[in-house]
């Protein structure tokens, strides 16, 4: 900061000088917003959500427009029989459009798919469930996320655990991030190809570690 208000003076100072008049009255103090500077552990935490969001945002704004389309049908029916299963219905749809786009995610996606579900509607996984299946089906649903190591309750918190993610977003948000908020369906085919290539890449990723490690111990002999 010194070193930018000195340079600053020294350009004043020689627009000054190339003029008749040389008085104090004559210099001009420029403010600007000061430029962040973050850590390397703050921009690796960034990059990291970063990836993250860019991947699962596009379907947590989707699951919010839905979810509004869908209480705004909703309203217009009176018996709570018929409202019951056009819930239900609509959650069928809604997860045979995306079931296999979920079931290839990561638990580290899926975490975050969760959170922004919560940011963008307000209510949590298990809220959702709860309303759309009943709670019969939402424990059911809290049971199985929990053998999966995902939490259905959990929530988005954009001044604790998540402050950098909500950094990323406000960044997508003013346009510093490039963002594309088109969904991906992924048909049953597509999954198990998509699979077959995570296989593969798992078990050529092996042989490099074992090639590698066989040289190094040459090396050593």
């Amino acid at each position: 900061m010194k070193k930018i208000v000195f340079i600053s003076l020294l350009i004043v100072s020689f627009g000054c000088f190339g003029q008749n008049d040389t008085s104090l009255d004559s210099l001009k103090m420029y403010e600007s917003d000061p430029i962040p500077i973050y850590s390397k552990d703050y921009m690796r935490k960034y990059n990291h959500y970063k990836r993250l969001i860019l991947k699962v945002y596009p379907y947590a704004l989707y699951a919010s427009d839905v979810l509004y389309q869908l209480e705004a049908t909703a309203e217009g029916i009176a018996k709570d029989r018929k409202k019951k299963k056009f819930y239900k219905t609509a959650y069928k749809d809604l997860k045979e459009d995306f079931k296999y786009v979920f079931l290839g995610m990561y638990t580290s996606e899926g975490r975050m798919l969760m959170k922004l579900v919560h940011r963008e509607t307000g209510m949590t996984v298990h809220e959702i469930a709860t309303l759309y299946k009943g709670k019969t089906s939402a424990t059911i649903f809290d049971i199985m996320g929990k053998m999966w190591n995902q939490d259905v309750h959990i929530k988005w918190e954009a001044t604790g655990e998540d402050k950098i993610g909500e950094h990323v977003i406000q960044d997508i948000e003013s346009g510093i991030i490039e963002f594309d908020s088109k969904v991906v369906r992924v048909e049953k085919e597509q999954y198990k190809e998509n699979k077959r290539e995570h296989r593969k890449r798992l078990r050529e990723n092996k042989k490099r570690r074992r090639k590698n490690k066989r040289s190094c111990d040459k090396k050593e002999q």
